[in-house]
C-alpha cells in the first residue's frame, strides 16, 4: 500500500457544514497507541443532512485559510484537550474441529494438537491484558447423537442411521437399515452388515459382506480394515448439527481471558476432532452471537475469527459446496448497523491452492483483506500463535473511541492527526475502509455516519503501521473543526 501525501491546506475552522450544526465546542483528544481501552459511555447520535454535500466538501484538496499552517493545532475552533481511548477488542473463536484435523503436521504433532497447543501460548501471553475472548468449535453433534458409532442407538433420535449395512447388490456401498431400503427384494438385494478386504488398500479399502470371503487374495471380510483390528470408524449419517444457533451459543462465553483460562484449557482438552466441515452455520451462528455481544457492549470491537482446515461441505452430506454461500454470509456480517468483521486462519498443506483461494475470499467478504495461511506440512504451533497475535495487534489495534459528551456530536465536525514524535500530519476523513486504498492515510468510521450512529474510529492500515512503529506515535481526536475530506 503507497504512502500518503502531506498535508498542504485545511478547512477553514469557521466554515458552516451543509448539515446541522451540533456540536457547540471544540476539543482536542490525545491517545498513544497501545494504551488499555476502558469503559465509555457513547450518547452521542446521528443529525446530519445533505449527506452527498458533505462527503463531497473539500473532496479536491484542503482550503487554505490563510493561517499558513498544516494542522489545526492553533485553530480557534480548537479549546479543549483530553485523552483519547483505544477500544477493547472482544474475539468470537470458531475453531473447526472436524476429522481432518487429526492429520499429521510437518512437525508430527496433529493438526489439532498444534492448534491447541498455539491457542494455549496465545492465553498465556494475554492472561494480563484487556482482550475478551469467547470460543465454540465445529461441527458440533445433535442432541443425543455422535459422529461415531457402533450401534443404531448410538446415532439417538437424530442423527442416524449408523453406517453398519449395505444393499448386497450394486458397485458401490449404499447404506440401509432394513431390507425395505434396498431394491429388488429381500431374495435378491438384501440388506447385510458390511465390512473390509483385510488385504485391500487401506486408502481406497474393498467392501465386503460380514462373513463371506472376499476372494481374489483379498483376504477376510473383517469388520475393522487389517488383521491388527485397526478400527474402522462407522458414523452417524446424520449427526452433524446443520442450524446456526447452536454455533451462537458459545462453548465458552466472551469474557476476560484470565477468568477463562481453565475453563478454556478444559473445553479444548475434552474436545475431539471428528465430522465435516458445516461452515455456513458455523459462520452465520459465530456472527449473531459476535453481533448480540456488540449491541450489548458498545464500548467494545467485536469480532470472528474463522480458524479452518477445510473447504466449506454442505451440512449432512459432506459433499463441498459453492463458496458463495459462506461469502455471502461474510459480506452481510460485515454490513449493516453493527458490523462485525470476520478474521480467516487456513491451515493447508501446500498445493491446495482451492481451499486457500477459498478462505482468502472469505475473509475479504468479511472485511478483513485476506486469510492468514498456515503451512501443515510445518510447524504449525508457531504460525498459528503468529496468526492470532497478527490479528490482535493488526487493524484492531487502531481503533478508538467516539469521545462521550452529554451534548450531540456533529460528525463532520471531527478531525485525525497523527504525530510521529517528530512532525505531526493531518489524516483526512474517507466514506469507508475501501477509501484507505486510495487515501492510505485517511481515517473513517466503523459506519456510515448519515446513515447510523457510529461506535468507532478507525484508522487506515497504512496510518496504523506507521504510529506502531514510531517510538512516541499517537493519534489526537480534533473536535469543532470542519471534517477535513480526501
Amino acid at each position: 500500500m503507497r504512502e500518503g501525501a502531506g498535508v498542504r491546506g485545511r478547512v477553514p475552522c469557521r466554515q458552516q457544514s451543509r448539515g446541522r450544526q451540533l456540536w457547540a465546542r471544540g476539543a482536542v483528544l490525545a491517545t498513544a497507541l497501545g494504551l488499555a481501552a476502558g469503559a465509555c459511555d457513547n450518547p452521542v447520535k446521528v443529525e446530519v443532512e445533505d449527506t452527498a454535500g458533505l462527503y463531497n466538501q473539500g473532496a479536491t484538496g484542503f482550503v487554505d485559510d490563510g493561517a499558513g499552517a498544516n494542522n489545526l493545532d492553533n485553530a480557534a475552533c480548537v479549546t479543549e484537550t483530553s485523552a483519547a481511548e483505544q477500544r477493547q477488542v472482544a474475539i468470537y473463536m470458531m475453531l473447526d474441529s472436524s476429522g481432518s484435523m487429526k492429520e499429521a503436521t510437518g512437525a508430527r504433532r496433529t493438526k489439532w494438537d498444534s492448534v491447541q497447543r498455539a491457542i494455549r501460548g496465545f492465553l498465556s501471553e494475554t492472561r494480563d491484558s484487556d482482550l475478551l475472548l469467547g470460543m465454540q468449535f465445529f461441527p458440533l453433534s445433535k442432541p443425543g447423537s455422535s459422529f461415531v458409532c457402533d450401534s443404531q442407538e448410538d446415532c439417538g433420535d437424530e442423527g442416524g442411521p449408523c453406517f453398519l449395512s449395505t444393499c448386497r447388490q450394486g458397485g458401490t456401498v449404499s447404506i440401509c437399515t432394513t431390507n425395505a431400503d434396498c431394491p429388488g427384494g429381500p431374495s435378491v438385494n438384501p440388506c447385510v452388515d458390511f465390512g473390509l478386504c483385510s488385504n485391500s488398500d487401506p486408502a481406497a479399502p474393498l467392501a465386503c459382506e460380514l462373513g463371506q470371503a472376499c476372494g481374489d487374495g483379498f483376504g477376510a471380510c473383517r469388520r475393522d480394515l487389517t488383521p491388527d483390528d485397526k478400527p474402522f470408524t462407522r458414523i452417524c449419517m446424520n449427526a452433524t448439527e446443520c442450524t446456526a444457533a447452536p454455533y451462537g451459543k458459545p462453548a465458552i462465553e466472551i469474557g476476560p481471558i484470565q477468568q477463562r483460562l481453565a475453563e478454556i484449557d478444559s473445553v479444548l482438552t475434552g474436545q475431539l476432532p471428528d465430522g465435516d466441515t458445516p461452515t455456513v452455520p458455523a459462520l452465520t451462528g459465530s456472527l449473531a452471537h459476535a453481533r448480540e455481544w456488540a449491541a450489548a457492549h458498545p464500548n467494545q470491537t467485536v469480532a470472528v475469527v474463522l480458524a479452518t482446515d477445510g473447504l466449506p461441505t454442505e451440512c449432512g452430506t459432506g459433499k463441498a459446496i459453492n463458496v458463495a454461500d459462506v461469502l455471502d454470509i461474510a459480506r452481510q456480517g460485515a454490513s449493516g448497523a453493527q458490523p462485525i468483521r470476520t478474521f480467516v486462519i487456513g491451515v493447508f498443506q501446500p498445493g491446495q491452492e482451492d481451499s486457500f483461494q477459498n478462505v482468502n475470499a472469505i475473509a475479504e467478504a468479511g472485511g478483513t483483506d485476506q486469510a492468514v495461511y498456515i503451512d501443515g506440512s510445518g510447524e504449525v504451533e508457531q504460525q498459528f500463535l503468529d496468526a492470532l497475535r497478527g490479528i490482535r495487534s493488526g487493524q484492531l489495534a487502531c481503533e478508538f473511541q467516539i469521545p462521550a459528551s452529554d451534548q450531540q456530536l456533529d460528525y463532520f465536525r471531527v478531525n485525525l492527526q497523527f504525530d510521529d514524535g517528530a512532525s505531526s500530519t493531518q489524516l483526512p476523513f474517507v466514506r469507508d475502509s475501501a477509501g484507505c486504498a486510495a487515501t492510505p492515510n485517511g481515517w473513517h468510521y466503523d459506519v456510515d455516519p448519515t446513515k447510523t450512529k457510529p461506535s468507532s474510529i478507525e484508522i487506515c492500515p497504512t496510518v496504523c503501521s506507521q504510529a506502531k512503529a514510531a517510538a512516541s506515535g499517537n493519534i489526537r481526536l480534533q473536535l469543532g473543526c470542519a471534517t477535513i475530506l480526501r
